[in-house]
């Protein structure tokens, strides 16, 4: 019902798919033109050392043999490493890019988050239409201190993903790594993934609802979110495999054009599926078209009393 109900409200509210894709393409932008200049000495020591063609026949050669590909990749991993550690003046850049790329280009794409939320709550509500640009405007504040919060809570997450997924390489290059191990790994980056989303589902959408702060939206968060820890984890684990299933699908057949829409587009829908997921969990009546309201169970139920009661 959650995915029917999300697919509703995205075929209502699909005008702000768009508006996320001018917010991505303004983010990326900015992005590339600041890490253009510092990037540009790294990749020619890179490319010097010979990583990037590496790190092709990496790709070229998974499949035929998975077990030498992985010790590849663990070499170019020690290779790239080496050549930045050995250049001295390759270490500010080195430096600022990954704090530019993993710190603030996430906590730039996290600041719509909230508008987009109480956009979605105008429309639920009352079908009340924000302007998303306006919403944005009046909560940048806010919207600053929940994704800096939020950047830093889930950082601890992110570290062991990526470790994970290091440990994972460094073991497999050991040997005995097949296609089944390859598939097992990324079974469990899926479900670690779909874990990180669990943790923080309702955590946005208290803020846009209840219009609290940040501190006391996360505890109302993890108050709802393990009230149905499992529920919400199984929708959203079906939610990633489904994206990530989409997103490639349709790279594939597009050239990778697709992912123009398709990122926005899923980052929308996770924004939706928060929302819907909140009101749902909470018994909390909304629309998701102009003629259907929907009345969960609990609010059904307790009509249902007071119209026997007026009856008595």
């Amino acid at each position: 019902m959650i995915f029917r109900n999300t697919v509703r409200l995205l075929l209502t509210n699909f005008s702000n798919v768009w508006k996320v894709l001018l917010y991505y393409i303004i983010c990326i932008a900015l992005t590339f033109g600041v890490c253009w200049v510092v990037a540009t000495p790294i990749v020619e020591e890179l490319s010097q050392a010979n990583v990037f063609e590496d790190l092709g026949n990496f790709f070229n050669s998974f499949f035929s043999s998975p077990q030498g590909s992985v010790r590849g990749i663990n070499d170019i991993l020690n290779t790239a490493w080496q050549v930045l550690t050995n250049n001295a003046q390759l270490k500010f850049n080195y430096i600022f890019f990954i704090v530019w790329l993993f710190v603030v280009f996430p906590f730039t794409l996290d600041l719509a988050q909230l508008a987009l939320g109480e956009v979605l709550y105008g429309y639920m509500t009352s079908q009340v239409k924000y302007g998303f640009t306006g919403r944005f405007i009046k909560n940048i504040g806010k919207s600053c201190i929940y994704s800096l919060v939020r950047y830093f809570f889930m950082l601890i997450l992110n570290a062991i993903q990526i470790a994970l997924v290091v440990g994972i390489i460094k073991v497999a290059s050991l040997g005995g790594f097949n296609i089944f191990l390859a598939i097992l790994i990324l079974a469990l980056l899926v479900c670690f993934i779909a874990f990180k989303y669990t943790l923080v589902s309702c955590w946005m959408p208290s803020i846009a609802v209840l219009n609290c702060n940040v501190f006391r939206a996360l505890k109302k968060n993890f108050k709802c979110v393990f009230r149905k820890f499992f529920n919400f984890f199984s929708n959203y684990l079906t939610l990633t495999i489904s994206a990530v299933a989409l997103n490639f699908m349709f790279c594939i057949f597009t050239f990778g054009v697709s992912l123009f829409v398709t990122l926005p587009l899923t980052a929308f829908v996770y924004v939706i599926f928060q929302m819907v997921s909140y009101f749902s969990s909470n018994g909390m009546r909304f629309y998701v078209y102009p003629d259907m309201f929907i009345s969960p169970k609990k609010y059904e139920e307790q009509d249902k009393i007071k119209k026997i009661k007026y009856i008595i």
